[in-house]
């Protein structure tokens, strides 16, 4: 019998290794990496069973001791210093594991579908214009750290994803999701102090795929019964199917923000959309531990999708540019200047990375001096026969001052839009617009069709919203 015992205990021991191995950590914890400063780690792993773990932490003069339970699950609090660096953290249940060349700073969670998972590199024949540069002066010795998510999904919650820390060598550099480089290039050369990036995005993904199952079932819009199914041919655009896989294991993981880049494969519903974003921040907000984290995401480019002039996405951007003024604590790059008539993954990642930058260094970090975002409409008045729009965000000027801005039309009584003339009005934030043939404006609009081109910016050359509006 105790021979038999013998055999059994040493077949189990054998076929499940993890049980007397060393410690082992979720991926998201390993050397490189970048920990958000003056913050509380929920670090956690396995280890031997019901053995002391302890934590030796390069900035603390203290260890950490936990205990592992029956299963070998354990965890800790690490509390995080100023930023600086580099780091070490040694963890041992007897056999020393070491994480090595550890960062504190600020982690920014970089999230949405293709063209936030866009890389540095470019698609092919789908370039990112001016790009080359930055990959080829990539420097690992600089502190910008560089996470990627793999593609995942799955029905239920799971421990962890497949990725590692890395520094930015160019060949890192050059795979990173664009949008996200750019906008923590940008950071880090402002800041001078570590910038951690966590790429977790997947394209063509829906919004409701990044929704956690309890948040998702305040609407009864969205079918969760397909949850039931056994396969999955659009897991990207299925409920909670990317939420369990690519951003739970994450948990206990401080951030300081989030940058989005999507919307596209929710363009046919922003009525739906304009229920769920708020959710979803709500729903990450409270995920991150933090009540106000900030969201800064991007305006869906112009790009022709079924046409040109239809309006598709003209809506959805009127949905996103309403959202701004709803949901607290975020904002919203414009791209009106930075889209592709042909191609859904536009070329200007550097505009649109860069344009998040200025969102994040002016609200979030307090620099003072940085223009954040393009003309936003404000309200607007008749007057005779000319409407005057009054815009937020002007207030260093507006362009171009003496010429004529193209993308505005009105439409009278009989709700026809017809091209409108405009002009700024000098020394104002403020813009007229008219048409001789439509004696009582009813509606003005600008950039509203799914490709159009605008001229207008204001002095940074950050460049104006589309909208529609009702003229009062």
């Amino acid at each position: 019998m105790k021979k038999t015992l013998k055999i059994i205990l040493y077949t189990f021991l054998f076929v499940f290794p993890s049980l007397q191995a060393k410690v082992i950590l979720p991926s998201i914890f390993g050397d490189n990496m970048v920990m958000q400063q003056q913050s509380d780690v929920h670090i956690h792993g396995k280890a031997t069973a019901g053995k002391n773990v302890s934590l030796s932490i390069s900035w603390e003069k203290t260890k950490i001791i936990t205990k592992s339970n029956r299963v070998g699950e354990w965890k800790a609090i690490i509390r995080t210093p100023s930023a600086g660096g580099p780091y070490n953290i040694s963890i041992s249940d007897g056999e020393v594991l070491v994480l090595k060349n550890i960062l504190i700073g600020e982690v920014w969670f970089c999230s949405g579908q293709s063209n936030m998972e866009m890389p540095v590199k470019g698609f092919r024949g789908q370039p990112v214009l001016g790009s080359q540069s930055y990959i080829v002066a990539a420097d690992s010795h600089r502190p910008l750290r560089l996470f990627t998510v793999k593609n995942d999904w799955s029905t239920t919650p799971k421990e962890d994803v497949e990725g590692h820390w890395s520094e930015s060598s160019p060949k890192e550099v050059s795979v990173f999701s664009a949008t996200a480089y750019f906008f923590g290039e940008q950071l880090q050369k402002t800041l001078g102090i570590p910038v951690g990036l966590i790429h977790c995005s997947w394209s063509a993904s829906k919004i409701e795929a990044w929704m956690d199952k309890e948040t998702l079932s305040r609407f009864p819009e969205v079918d969760l019964s397909v949850l039931n199914n056994k396969e999955f041919g659009y897991p990207n655009g299925t409920p909670t199917l990317l939420h369990n896989a690519m951003v739970k294991p994450l948990e206990g993981f401080p951030v300081k923000g989030v940058v989005w880049y999507q919307g596209e494969a929710n363009s046919d519903n922003p009525v739906l959309y304009k229920k769920l974003f708020p959710a979803l921040v709500s729903q990450w907000r409270a995920f991150f531990r933090s009540p106000d984290l900030p969201f800064y995401y991007v305006q869906i480019a112009p790009w022709q999708s079924g046409g040109k002039d239809e309006l598709d996405w003209a809506w959805f951007r009127q949905c996103q540019l309403e959202l701004m003024k709803e949901v607290p604590n975020v904002g919203m790059v414009t791209t009106t200047d930075a889209g592709s008539e042909k191609f859904i993954h536009p070329p200007y990642k550097i505009k649109v990375g860069q344009r998040l930058a200025y969102w994040a260094l002016a609200k979030t970090y307090g620099v003072e001096g940085i223009a954040y975002s393009g003309p936003i409409y404000n309200h607007c008045s008749l007057k005779d026969k000319v409407v005057e729009i009054q815009f937020d965000y002007g207030e260093d000027g507006l362009t171009p001052e003496n010429e004529e801005l193209k993308g505005f039309e009105i439409a009278g009584t009989d709700g026809k839009f017809l091209p409108a003339h405009a002009e700024i009005i000098n020394g104002s934030s403020a813009v007229k617009v008219w048409n001789n043939d439509v004696p009582v404006p009813t509606e003005v609009r600008y950039c509203f069709h799914n490709y159009i081109e605008g001229n207008f910016y204001n002095n940074a050359g950050l460049p104006a919203s589309p909208f529609r509006a009702i003229v009062k």
